[in-house]
Parts: structure tokens; sequence; C-alpha cells
């Protein structure tokens, strides 16, 4: 089956998320009555009339970020997985908030380390959304760009860690993590790239269009490419700030299969959102670690020339983080061996679309 059969295979067979971002997305259709009489299907759906449901604008710390099904994070990469983007109505009322958030949190000081965390945050998956050219989105990505961009190109990672014992206060609980040198963070700004920069920076037409911010984004993805950087610990280790108060600060892009030659099937989920993020990159395109993933994913075929994941590849938790792939779920009924083939050739075949436009 070619590709074309399997794009048609999946307008048959899949619920409407899939259909409609098979439709709008894969063969770039141009009937605007078939796109709107899909995109009214799709937004009458219950999934997507679920999570828009969970999308609150309430700016608590355990609401911005965390595993629960109503956190910003979680709602925002489930939204944007079904596809919906500035432009449609329902969208724009929900993330209103949010954006008049950021654009007021973008002239306040930095006190403490979770407002930049959380102001870096909104603004990714804002410009996930379509939101990227908001004045308060723009501002914040350049200013992220900017602060991680100079500590990229230097490429210097032998001084990411400090020792404990600088720090009497360092507490037992986290003595199995390295702790990141406090030069790494001045005026708490992280110099480390967070997940959340990377997905702010690849999905900027502003950056990705302009020669000079585009040269500085392929200079971190090659940082983040390199083997030293991908021998850092996992989610890179805990942080000191102000007050001799600490935390542990995860959100670091470790990459599955970088160092083995299969992926866990407890990260294949990771694996594939970091594929499909990284894949905009030309650079990471080029990676061995991509051209090998891209081979896996083509072991998965079936006879028939679809895709065909196991099923714990795809999770969808209740409890759990869209963004390491806890929440993989596309289909409303998943039960059937034809959701789990839809959502996994359709994954494919997104993949194979960034790398071959």
């Amino acid at each position: 089956m070619q590709t074309e059969q399997a794009l048609n295979w999946l307008m048959q067979n899949s619920g409407s998320v899939i259909r409609y971002r098979t439709l709008t997305e894969l063969l770039k259709e141009e009937n605007e009555k078939k796109i709107k009489e899909s995109g009214k299907e799709l937004l009458s759906s219950s999934l997507v009339q679920f999570w828009l449901g969970n999308l609150k604008p309430d700016f608590g710390r355990n609401n911005m970020h965390g595993a629960r099904i109503d956190t910003y994070e979680n709602v925002m990469g489930k939204l944007y997985e079904f596809g919906l983007r500035k432009g449609m109505v329902v969208l724009d009322e929900r993330v209103k908030p949010f954006r008049q958030w950021l654009s007021q949190q973008t002239r306040l000081p930095n006190v403490g380390y979770f407002p930049v965390f959380y102001r870096t945050l909104t603004a990714a998956f804002l410009a996930m959304a379509g939101y990227a050219d908001d004045e308060a989105v723009k501002e914040w990505t350049l200013k992220r760009l900017e602060t991680v961009y100079p500590f990229a190109k230097q490429g210097r990672l032998d001084n990411v860690y400090v020792s404990q014992n600088m720090y009497p206060s360092f507490p037992k609980a986290f003595k199995n993590a390295p702790l990141i040198n406090p030069e790494l963070y001045p005026d708490e700004e992280m110099k480390l790239p967070w997940i959340h920069d990377v997905n702010a920076f690849l999905h900027s037409p502003f950056i990705m269009e302009n020669a000079q911010f585009r040269d500085k984004i392929e200079t971190i993805v090659d940082f983040i490419l390199s083997p030293t950087y991908q021998k850092l610990y996992p989610s890179y280790g805990i942080v000191r700030h102000a007050y001799g108060r600490y935390y542990a600060m995860g959100w670091s892009i470790h990459l599955p299969g970088y160092f083995e030659s299969n992926v866990k099937p407890k990260d294949f989920g990771r694996f594939l959102l970091l594929m499909n993020l990284l894949g905009r990159s030309r650079n990471a395109r080029k990676h061995q670690w991509f051209r090998r993933s891209v081979s896996l994913l083509e072991s998965f075929k079936t006879e028939e020339g679809l895709v065909s994941f196991p099923r714990e590849f795809l999770p969808e938790k209740k409890f759990g983080y869209w963004i390491v792939g806890g929440k993989m779920g596309l289909e409303a009924n998943r039960r059937t061996r034809t959701a789990i083939v839809s959502e996994s050739t359709f994954r494919y075949l997104e993949i194979r679309k960034i790398v071959q436009p």
C-alpha cells in the first residue's frame, strides 16, 4: 500500500481527529466546504469537547504544570494534537486569558525559578497552537533564545554540575541527583534548553523563516544532539534558588534510542513526540539518530503498508504528562485494533510529512 492509499485508508477508518488532520495537514485539502464540514465534526466530537472543558484560566502553580488531565500543559498538548489552531473561535476564546496572562508576565521581574519556567511553558504551547506572532509570545520566545543560544554556541558542558558539598543545606532527599551550577541560571534564567524552549523555537514561523534566528536554532539543535549533552543526567538535576531552596528540575531533551539500537516501550510516546519536533530542524534530519529512528518506525509497517505499534507504545494515562508521551490517544474509542493502527499510521505519516514535505 502506497502513501496515498494509506491516507485514504485513514480517511475511511479513523475518527474525527485523525480524519481532520489527515485532510488538512497530510492531504492538504483545498476544498473549503470539505474542510469546514470536517472542522465542525472535529469540534463537536466528545473527545475535543472534553479537553476544551478542561482548559480553565487558573494560573496557580499546580494548575499550569502537572500530571492531571486539567493542567494547562496537558490540555494544550492534547488540543494541539487534535488540530485546534488559532482562528478557531472556540480555541481563541479559551486561550485568551492565557495570552493576557503572558502579556502581563513579560513586564514583571523574575522572582524565583517558577515564573520563568511557567512563562516559557505558556509561550511554547501558544506558539504550537498558532499564536507565535502574539507580541508577548514573540517577546518571551526571543528572550529565551538569546539566553539559551550563547550557552549552546559555546558548547561547554564541563561546568554544568557542582559538588553538593558546597552547600551544607543541600537536602539528603536529593543526594542521588547532581546539583546544577547556579552560574547557569543567573536571575533565574536557565541557560540550558528546556523541551518547552525547543517547542517554542521550532513552532514559531517568525524564527524559522528568519535566516539569522534559524541558524541559532540549528546551533541549539546540534548542541542537544551531541553525545556530551545526551550523557547529562536525565532531566538535568537539582537547582538551588534564593534563600537556599532546592528543586528537582526536569524537561531536558534526552533522546530515546540515542545510545541504544532500540527504544523502550515506556519511552516510545516521548520518542514519537521528539521525532515530530526535531524533524522540523534540517540539522536534526541529517543526524544518524533521526535517520536510524525513521528506520525503526518503518519496521512496524504491516503487510498492508499501514503501521501498527504495540498498544503499550501509545498510552493514554489519566495521570501523566503529555510532553513525555503519557497522553498519546487520538481516537475516542481505542479498544479496537483499527484504532491503534489508525493512530500508529497517522503518527508515522505525520513524521514522514515533516521530513519530506
